[in-house]
């Protein structure tokens, strides 16, 4: 299993509902490099976000496997798991969520402040709000911000830590055409770092300097 950031055999994941088991996610093999930018395109309720929740190790597989630098992700304990969340991926979801009581700052701060009390972070925090276009918001609480500047600071917190891959929900949804451009600027600059992208989006317009894209349909993940 070696040589892939992440990668998947036989993933599946099933869910109860209306005392009916279906299947969200459907013997998914996968795969992605470093400095890869991959998108996964699909319906709703395809099961996009249920494979990206597997691959974060937020829900435990009904079967097949999640291999990280060559083990499987089952194999990992609570603080491995939470290790891995926090500085090998970085993680935006769909929902806008950031913590109400802290300021923007504070916010894309929190993956270091987990693992480190000091204040070292806060030149790294404004380095990449400045790099975002907000920096002029650091002390904002988020319930003044756009979703378009809710947005980019999530995209500061994801790579506060510097992962090898950032994994983006959607992440210019709901979005006017000059914020969405400035989003995917930003991700292009991430990519071109060496960072691998992977983007689940509705939204064909964006779908452009990528290495591969993927359509989901019914839980299956077809190039």
């Amino acid at each position: 299993m070696g040589g892939h950031i992440i990668e998947t055999q036989k993933l599946s994941k099933d869910f109860v509902r209306g005392g009916r088991s279906f299947r969200a996610v459907n013997e998914i093999d996968f795969a992605i490099d470093e400095g890869e930018f991959v998108y996964i395109t699909g319906r709703s309720g395809s099961g996009k976000t249920t494979f990206l929740n597997l691959l974060a190790g937020l829900l435990e597989p009904s079967s097949g496997s999640v291999y990280i630098g060559g083990k499987d992700l089952k194999e990992f304990d609570d603080k491995q798991k939470s290790n891995y969340r926090n500085s090998y991926i970085g993680y935006v979801p769909q929902s806008l969520g950031t913590m109400p009581n802290l300021t923007v700052l504070e916010n894309v701060m929190l993956p270091m402040s987990l693992y480190n009390n000091s204040k070292e972070g806060v030149g790294r925090a404004s380095a990449l709000l400045d790099k975002m276009g907000i920096l002029n918001l650091k002390d904002e609480f988020p319930k003044s911000l756009s979703g378009g500047e809710l947005k980019r600071v999530l995209l500061a917190r994801a790579i506060m830590n510097s992962p090898k891959i950032l994994i983006a929900d959607e992440p210019t949804s709901d979005l006017d055409k000059t914020t969405t451009d400035g989003i995917m600027s930003v991700l292009k600059d991430i990519n071109s770092s060496g960072t691998a992208l992977l983007i689940v989006t509705h939204e064909n317009d964006i779908l452009v300097h990528s290495d591969c894209i993927y359509n989901m349909d019914d839980g299956r993940l077809v190039k």
